[in-house]
């Protein structure tokens, strides 16, 4: 009886002993969250309102972002909803803390039917956390009295 005894707490303490090892080994193992080190992207606004302006008119604006992250943030594409919207951004990355601009160029001479209510929709695709970010651009376009 005593040998079994001994025999089990010689076993238990080997196992306590394991224990702390293989949970650091598997602490270690485990993926640190990918978030912390990514950049981020945060826009100033999401959304402009042009207003009401006349067929033929261009309007221009910038939407403004910071990098919120800790790595240089990229932007790799900014896809737009119609032929009749024109965008410029830098193809530098933006470091930690530092900011950039979209700009958007609308022309209503692009097609023939951009007359009336207009909503415009901007994909901005980038390396950060939030890959993929919505802009919007509105307003009313109205016709040229002949």
């Amino acid at each position: 009886m005593e040998k079994i005894s001994f025999i089990a707490l010689f076993m238990m303490f080997s196992f306590l002993g394991l224990n702390p090892a293989q949970a650091q080994n598997k602490a270690e193992s485990l993926p640190m969250d990918s978030t912390l080190s990514k950049p981020q992207i945060s826009f100033v606004s999401h959304q402009y309102n042009f207003g009401k302006i006349r067929k033929g008119e261009k309007i221009t604006t910038s939407f403004y972002f910071k990098n919120t992250g800790t790595q240089p943030l990229l932007l790799l594409q900014v896809q737009t909803s119609c032929g009749c919207t024109a965008t410029q951004w830098s193809r530098e990355p933006v470091l930690p803390n530092g900011t950039g601009e979209i700009v958007v160029t609308f022309d209503t001479n692009a097609k023939d039917d951009i007359v009336g209510q207009q909503n415009k929709v901007l994909l901005v695709i980038s390396n950060a956390v939030n890959q993929e970010e919505k802009l919007a651009l509105e307003g009313e376009v109205v016709k040229v009295s002949e």
